[in-house]
C-alpha cells in the first residue's frame, strides 16, 4: 500500500503571517501535513524530533536569517537540509541570487500556488519518514537499524 498524502509533514517558515498562512493553507489543500512557524527559532525546536520531509524556508526574516535557520537545520537534520525549498520576494546580493536560482529548489515570491506545491513534491522522499522510522523500529530483535 502507497503513501498517503497525509504520511508526509512539511515545515514552513516565514516570518509574514499572509504569505505563511497562504503557504500553509496550499501545501494541506494537497493533503500533506503543515506545521508553520512565524518564528525561525521556535521551528528549530522542532527540528530534530519532527521527522519532516521537506522544509520551505523564507531568506530573509527579521529574527534569524533563512540561511543561518538553514545552516542550523544541515547540523540537526541533514536529510531534512537536503529536501528544503527558498522562497525570497528580494535577494539582496547578485550572486546569491544566482546560486540560489541555479537550484530547482529556489522559488521567488510572488508564486502560484501549482509552482510551490510541484516544487515541494518535487523534494519529497518517495516514502514519508514517519513511516520508514516505523519500519526501522519494528525489526525482529527489537533493534533500531539507526545509531
Amino acid at each position: 500500500m502507497g503513501a498517503l498524502p497525509s504520511d508526509y509533514r512539511i515545515l514552513v517558515i516565514d516570518d509574514e503571517i499572509p504569505v505563511l498562512e497562504v503557504m500553509t493553507d496550499i501545501l494541506a489543500g494537497v493533503g500533506w501535513s503543515v506545521d508553520a512557524y512565524r518564528s525561525p527559532l521556535e521551528a528549530l525546536t522542532h527540528v530534530k524530533g519532527g521527522r519532516y520531509d521537506a522544509l520551505v524556508l523564507d531568506l530573509y526574516m527579521q529574527e534569524l536569517s533563512g540561511l543561518l535557520v538553514y545552516a542550523h537545520v544541515s547540523f540537526l537534520d541533514h536529510e531534512l537540509a537536503s529536501r528544503t525549498v527558498f522562497v525570497s520576494g528580494h535577494l539582496t546580493s547578485e550572486d546569491l541570487a544566482r546560486a540560489l536560482c541555479a537550484t530547482p529548489r529556489f522559488l521567488p515570491k510572488p508564486f502560484r500556488a501549482e509552482a510551490l506545491t510541484g516544487m515541494v513534491g518535487m523534494a519529497l522522499p518517495d516514502t514519508p519518514r514517519r513511516l520508514t522510522a516505523g519500519l526501522a523500529s519494528d525489526r525482529r530483535d527489537g533493534t533500531s537499524s539507526r545509531s
